[in-house]
């Protein structure tokens, strides 16, 4: 039963973090002309395209008139975002509405936080407020929801169905939660196999299984037919061409480098509390361990994420693992809080004291997120400079060259989003020709692969959008292009871009 004391503390922490979000959001704005602009990042301005070009009635391509790919790993997402883009927002606006219901999806996470931790021990008056205070501000789960990424709903939806699973929920709504949840994203069937499995442990329970199983199939069928493929372009481009060895080896690296100190000291300290307290090594305990653990063993499976070093955090994958780990050790820490309090003599003080939850939560933040969030207060949101360059070059190419002017791009979201010009992806995450080619160099997801001969010398955009380093090289030799003094490449010959306008400084 919640107290009134509780539901205040409950009410403080939605409404504290609903104003930091949408700071956040404020914060992430930019003026272009005369108008404000919000963008969300790189990544999730490709999924924008795609959903963009769905709901005008072209299906879920990459360049109209051209056959389905998929270049995208969240269907679900994609798909909601098409349903946003029916609501006639303009672009400068539409990446705004995004971020106002990802900030919803993080307060109704809180909430079911909340909701698990008062669960797992419901005579603590401090679980569930440490549990929902380092959830609510928990620096990555934070950023890439908030900048347009699928992370939230896909942890609000495990969240939520681990809350049905403890509290002994219908199956069939169970069910429903673990299959939009793959449909959102694939690599959502770990954390939903867990929860089915612990469903199968405790009652026998065969629907939710057979529901994940199901769900997947069907989410690879449609991905067969629609796309030709079962699999996503961006698993070629970022899987295949490298070693398991190589992969797994720069996983360990950047988990060593850049999860540690969101992880150890949450996970060693709730190992510790489970050796003492053998009353908790229960299913619910293993159910929230082993959620993630799975979201860090897939990281270095698949080598980790390319923002690392630009968050300086956990990346998305282990993310959506965090908040098992968040519960397990606010379960954990409650019960050493409680026991110390056992035999202490009460106090007859009237003064109001802070509550040790609250305390012990900012401890725990300013440990786990405490350097990323005082970089953000410092430069802001990572990656915002970058997008916001990108923005204005689509812009700039938009009023510099004619509709139908092919641009070749490495960054691939926002100028071709803000372009809408038929867009060749050099690094191939939306071509399977050079996503299925062998990967150049040292392992680094999604940066591995291109093939300038095919790409430039073949497709001969008119212009190339923006630089990578192995490009000046390339184009050392390529006579039919211009370099203008923005960095711009353009095709000498090209009678859709206008040279002397696209020169021009668009920063």
């Amino acid at each position: 039963m919640t107290t009134s004391t509780e539901r205040k503390s409950l009410y403080l922490i939605l409404i504290t973090s609903a104003i930091f979000y949408l700071a956040f959001i404020a914060g992430t704005s930019f003026v272009v002309g005369d108008e404000r602009f919000f963008t969300l990042v790189d990544d999730a301005m490709i999924s924008m395209r795609y959903a963009k070009h769905l709901a005008q009635g072209h299906g879920l391509v990459w360049n109209i008139g051209e056959a389905p790919i998929e270049g995208f790993t969240n269907l679900g997402w994609t798909l909601y975002l098409a349903a946003l883009h029916l609501l006639s927002f303009p672009a400068s606006k539409i990446s705004l509405a995004v971020m106002l219901t990802s900030a919803a999806v993080l307060s109704a996470n809180i909430f079911i936080v909340w909701k698990i931790a008062a669960t797992l021990l419901p005579e603590s008056k401090h679980t569930p407020a440490l549990a929902a205070l380092v959830t609510a501000f928990y620096f990555p789960l934070v950023f890439w929801t908030l900048r347009g990424m699928e992370v939230g709903l896909l942890t609000l939806l495990i969240d939520l169905a681990i809350l049905l699973a403890i509290t002994n929920k219908n199956n069939i709504v169970i069910s429903l939660v673990l299959a939009l949840a793959i449909i959102v994203r694939l690599d959502a069937v770990i954390a939903a196999a867990i929860v089915a499995t612990y469903l199968f442990a405790k009652d026998r329970r065969i629907l939710p299984a057979a529901t994940v199983i199901l769900a997947t199939l069907g989410v690879l069928w449609f991905q067969q037919t629609y796309f030709g493929s079962a699999l996503p372009i961006t698993y070629y481009q970022k899987i295949t061409g490298f070693s398991t060895f190589e992969r797994i080896r720069h996983g360990l690296l950047v988990f060593n480098q850049y999860a540690t100190r969101d992880t150890l000291f949450l996970f060693l300290s709730s190992l510790a509390a489970l050796f003492f307290y053998k009353l908790h090594r229960n299913r619910e305990a293993l159910l929230l361990t082993g959620i993630f653990l799975a979201q860090c063993a897939y990281s270095i499976y698949v080598g980790g994420d390319y923002a690392e070093p630009e968050t300086n955090s956990a990346n998305r994958f282990i993310t959506q693992g965090m908040t098992a780990l968040i519960l397990l050790f606010s379960w954990m820490t409650s019960r050493i809080l409680a026991d110390l309090k056992v035999g202490q003599p009460q106090s007859t003080s009237t003064n109001p004291k802070a509550s040790p939850a609250i305390l012990l939560a900012l401890g725990v933040l300013l440990i786990v997120s405490g350097e990323p969030w005082f970089n953000y207060s410092i430069d802001n949101a990572p990656l915002l400079k970058a997008d916001i360059r990108r923005v204005k070059l689509g812009l700039h190419i938009t009023q510099n060259t004619s509709p139908e002017a092919v641009i070749a791009v490495h960054a691939a979201g926002q100028v071709p989003y803000y372009s809408e010009r038929t867009t060749i992806d050099l690094l191939g995450l939306n071509d399977p020709i050079v996503a299925m080619s062998e990967g150049h160099g040292e392992f680094y997801p999604g940066h591995n692969k291109w093939d300038y001969d095919y790409s430039i010398g073949q497709l001969q955009p008119d212009l190339i959008a923006d630089n990578f380093a192995p490009l000046a090289d390339f184009m050392r030799d390529v006579e039919n292009y211009a370099k203008l003094p923005n960095g711009i490449y353009i095709r000498k010959d090209s009678a859709r871009a206008n040279a002397d306008g696209l020169s021009k400084e668009y920063r």
